[in-house]
């Protein structure tokens, strides 16, 4: 067999096996089985209350840019604060 061939075949046979979902799914969980999941993001932990609150005049302050009703960006007064602090820092 020339070294092309193998190539092409060693090639056709690792994305054959990858598409596989069971030789997949062993391997994967065989290999991560002892890994603990994560503890969730707090962070993302907002959104998720966000999604599941009822409550037609809720706000999200989760992860993202705020806008106004015009599309416009929305600078938090908490954030002008810390940049006029930082800006007048010294220790930049």
């Amino acid at each position: 067999m020339s070294i092309r061939a193998a190539l092409l075949q060693s090639i056709t046979t690792t994305t054959a096996a990858r598409r596989s979902p069971l030789i997949g799914a062993r391997s994967v969980s065989s290999w991560w089985g002892h890994v603990a999941p994560a503890a969730k993001d707090p962070i993302l932990g907002v959104t998720e209350a966000f999604l599941t609150d009822p409550s037609p005049d809720k706000v999200n302050v989760g992860v993202g840019a705020y806008r106004d009703d015009d599309g416009k960006p929305v600078v938090l007064e908490c954030v002008r604060e810390a940049e006029r602090r930082i800006a007048g820092s010294m220790n930049m």
